[in-house]
C-alpha cells in the first residue's frame, strides 16, 4: 500500500467514526424520549388484593378480631337460651313433651323416630 492509500483509508475511517458518533446520538436522543431514565428503587410493599368475598366481609364488619365481638356481647345468665330456641320449644311442645319423657334431645324428639328394637324382639 502507498502512502496516499494509507492516508485515504485514515480519513474514511475517521469519516465513519464521526458518522456512527453523530448516530449514536440520534439514537440516545430518540430512546430518551421512548424509555425514562430510572429513578431510585423503592421499597417492596407485599399486599393483598382483596377477593370479592373480602369486600363482603368488610362491609359487614368482618376485620373485627373475636375477642371484640365477644367482649361486647351483654352477659345474660338469666336466659340461657336463645330467642329461636325457645320459639321452637313454643311452637313444638309435643316434641318437647317427648324428649322430656325418653329423657332424649328434643332434636332426636322432633325427628319422630322409635327406639330401636332389641335383637330379642327381632328375631322372636
Amino acid at each position: 500500500m502507498t502512502k496516499d492509500q494509507n492516508e485515504r483509508l485514515v480519513l474514511c475511517f475517521e469519516l465513519i467514526s464521526k458518522s456512527l458518533e453523530g448516530l449514536h446520538e440520534e439514537i440516545k436522543q430518540a430512546g430518551t424520549r421512548y424509555w425514562y431514565k430510572p429513578g431510585p428503587q423503592r421499597e417492596v410493599i407485599i399486599g393483598h388484593v382483596p377477593t370479592e368475598e373480602d369486600r363482603i366481609r368488610e362491609r359487614q364488619g368482618g376485620n373485627i378480631p373475636i375477642e371484640d365481638w365477644l367482649r361486647n356481647l351483654p352477659e345474660r345468665e338469666d336466659e340461657p337460651i336463645g330467642e329461636r330456641e325457645r320459639q321452637w320449644l313454643k311452637d313444638h311442645p309435643k316434641e318437647v313433651e317427648k324428649a322430656k319423657e325418653s329423657d332424649a334431645s328434643p332434636e332426636v324428639a322432633s325427628t319422630g323416630e322409635q327406639d330401636t328394637p332389641s335383637v330379642e324382639e327381632v328375631e322372636g
